[in-house]
This record gives structure tokens, C-alpha cells and sequence, in this order.
């Protein structure tokens, strides 16, 4: 993209303007664009919207903008409680606070610190997850890092999963070459512990999965029907159905319960 060629597209206030071409296009207040945008810098500051799809090397909403449909970045951010109503495709990117991506996740980095929520399916290379947050259909990646609670009613998939639970964590099921599952915190914030364990419900600060299938698994606070894999450790609060192991198997913790155990 040639930017000397092309200009600048800024709203301020509640104005509107159609889509196109453009170097920088920024949004302050509730602004609104119709059609669909290219251009190399984007950014929404309170809570503007475009209504048709972006792409765009660099992307930011601060506040409460939408996108209604499909967002291409080679990195972005959504700061606030902003949305993505389609999917996004890109290098990286971030939501801090509460945003939201209705469609999938796919591209290198993935991150959310906070409450945020994907609709579909998170792709990438590396992702990290802090806080309390939604996946609908499964998370898939390289290194995969939780703290908090998660809730997704599909597959986590990766190389490396690393999960310390600070709430209810709902995983259908993981696989992976290496599982850890570690208890969170105990000085995490009284005031944040507070509003997980409101909102987690039953069996707060566990993971609750149907199957564990990794090369090597560590387990703390885990409540699972079916943990396989090579080597296994069983570490304390955990409430296991049934374990099967190749290599090794070792309970370290009296606190920990395994109903059935099997040596492949």
C-alpha cells in the first residue's frame, strides 16, 4: 500500500462515511462507517462501529466499538468491552477487559486478560488465557497457557497445556504431549475470588473434564472420567474415574482419589 496516495478517514462525534481505501481511519465517539475497509491503521475510541469487514495492519477499539463483520490484522487489540462480530484472522492479538470475537480465532498469538469471550474457535501458535473466560468450539496451539476459568464445550488441543485453575474450568476434553494442571493462586485479590466463586458454582478452583490424553500429565484439583497417557502424576484434590498409563503412574497426595487404574 502506497500511503502517499491515498488519505486519512477520521469521525469525531456521531458523523458517518462509507467504506474504501485509506491510510488512518480512527473513530472517536459513536461514529459510524458503512462498507468495507483496507487501510494500513485502524482505530475505534468509544464506541463507534463499521458495519462490513477490515483488514488492516494495525487494529484498536477502546471502548465499546463493533465490527460487524470479519477482521483481517497483522495485530490488533480490543480494549474495553469492543466486539468482533465475525472471525479474525491474524498475526496477534489482545482483548483486555471484556470484548468479544463472535467467530473464530486463527493466526500466530492469541491473548485475553480479563473476562472475554470467543464464539467459535481459537487457532494459533501460542494462546494465553487470563481470567475468566468463554470459548464455544475448542481451543487449538503450540504452547497453550490458562489462568483462571475457562469454559469451552469442545477439544483443547496443543503441544504444551498449562492450566492453573482459579475458578471453574470446563474442558470437554485435552490432548496434548504435555499436561500440567496446577491449583491457582491463594493470594489472588479477595475481591476477584469473590466474583469467580460467585459465578463458578460447584467444584470452584477445579478443572472438570471428560478426558485427559497426554504423553506426560501432572494433575492438581482435577475431577476427570478417563486421564491416559505415558508417564502420570497425580498431585493432591484430584477426583479420578478411571486412570490408564503405559510408562508410569505415582499418586503423590493421600487427598486424591482414583476409582479404577490400568496398565496399558
Amino acid at each position: 500500500m502506497e500511503n502517499n496516495q491515498i488519505g486519512d478517514l477520521r469521525i469525531s462525534g456521531s458523523g458517518s462515511a462509507g467504506g474504501g481505501r485509506y491510510n488512518v481511519v480512527s473513530i472517536s465517539g459513536s461514529g459510524k462507517i458503512i462498507g468495507d475497509l483496507n487501510c494500513e491503521r485502524f482505530r475505534i475510541s468509544g464506541s463507534g462501529k463499521v458495519d462490513g469487514s477490515i483488514t488492516t495492519n494495525d487494529f484498536g477499539i477502546s471502548g465499546s466499538g463493533k465490527v460487524t463483520r470479519d477482521l483481517k490484522c497483522a495485530r490488533g487489540s480490543i480494549s474495553g468491552s469492543g466486539k468482533v462480530e465475525g472471525s479474525v484472522y491474524g498475526g496477534s492479538f489482545t482483548i483486555s477487559g471484556s470484548g468479544v470475537v463472535e467467530g473464530n480465532f486463527k493466526g500466530d498469538e492469541f491473548a485475553i486478560n480479563g473476562s472475554g469471550k470467543v464464539g467459535g474457535r481459537i487457532s494459533g501458535t501460542a494462546v494465553k488465557l487470563y481470567g475468566a473466560v468463554s470459548v464455544g468450539q475448542g481451543i487449538e496451539g503450540e504452547i497453550i497457557d490458562i489462568r483462571g476459568s475457562l469454559r469451552t464445550n469442545n477439544m483443547v488441543n496443543g503441544d504444551q497445556v498449562s492450566i492453573e485453575v482459579g475458578g471453574r474450568t470446563e474442558i470437554e476434553e485435552i490432548g496434548a504431549t504435555k499436561v500440567t494442571v496446577s491449583k491457582g493462586i491463594q493470594g489472588r485479590g479477595l475481591v476477584s475470588r469473590f466474583f469467580l466463586k460467585m459465578f463458578g458454582g460447584k467444584d470452584f478452583d477445579y478443572l472438570v473434564a471428560k478426558t485427559i490424553e497426554a504423553d506426560e500429565i501432572y494433575l492438581e484439583n482435577t475431577i476427570a472420567d478417563v486421564v491416559r497417557g505415558g508417564k502420570i502424576i497425580i498431585g493432591e484434590g484430584c477426583k479420578i474415574k478411571k486412570i490408564e498409563y503405559s510408562d508410569s503412574f505415582e499418586v503423590k497426595s493421600e487427598t486424591s482419589i482414583i476409582d479404577e487404574t490400568i496398565k496399558l
